[in-house]
């Protein structure tokens, strides 16, 4: 019964390829109504888990600068220390 079914699909019109067999490759890129080919690509393995990096409009710089004549900066942070404390700290920068 399973290869009658397999020939009836072979042989139904409007197919030009025979169906891909599960061999554990994936299908070829299809082809659209005019018999063109259509440029498909795959991703890796592990490239959909991936994280990928934010678009610009959703980052934000949360640190407060301060701004200082001649183009400096100064801001605060806090940083954990070698046992666990926190430490204030600032950073200025200045452009040379």
């Amino acid at each position: 019964m399973l290869g009658l079914m397999a020939m009836f699909l072979q042989a139904a019109p409007g197919s030009a390829d025979p169906p891909p067999l599960a061999t554990g490759r994936s299908a070829p890129c299809p082809t659209d109504a005019n018999g063109d080919i259509v440029v498909c690509g795959r991703q890796g393995r592990d490239e959909s888990y991936r994280l990928r990096p934010l678009p610009e409009r959703y980052v934000e710089d949360r640190q407060f600068r301060l701004k200082l004549p001649g183009g400096s900066t100064i801001s605060p942070h806090a940083d954990q220390g070698r046992l666990g404390e926190v430490q204030a700290k600032v950073t200025l920068k200045i452009p040379f």
